[in-house]
């Protein structure tokens, strides 16, 4: 199985998210902000960051950027409630609430792209 950090600057979809996620066995690390999803990067193993576009201070586009530099192999999904956002990123992105089995097969999906 995986290592998900979840950087979202809700606690309640931080708390929905991460018990979704260690159902099916993935190990699971969380982060409030931009800023702790660094610091956990940095120290951990991580191999999918599934970030929030929208957070105040470090956003998920810049969280990626910085994430990037740190480890250019890390697998990324980006979550918003505002799909007029999508325009700014380039990559996977999940629209919020998302139901358990998409998110899941989202990951799945994201990992075994080449």
């Amino acid at each position: 199985m995986y290592t998900v950090l979840i950087a979202d600057d809700d606690g309640d979809v931080l708390e929905v998210m991460a018990a979704i996620l260690r159902a099916p066995g993935y190990t699971v690390l969380t982060a409030a902000d931009g800023y702790e999803a660094i610091r956990i990067l940095a120290d951990r193993h991580i191999d999918l960051l599934l970030t929030d576009l929208r957070m105040p201070g470090l956003d998920g586009t810049q969280l990626v950027v910085q994430a990037k530099v740190m480890r250019p192999a890390l697998h990324v999904i980006y979550m918003t409630g505002f799909m007029e956002a999508a325009a700014t990123v380039s990559g996977r992105l999940v629209q919020k609430p998302i139901r358990a089995a998409d998110l899941i097969e989202n990951i799945e999906q994201e990992m075994t792209a080449a």
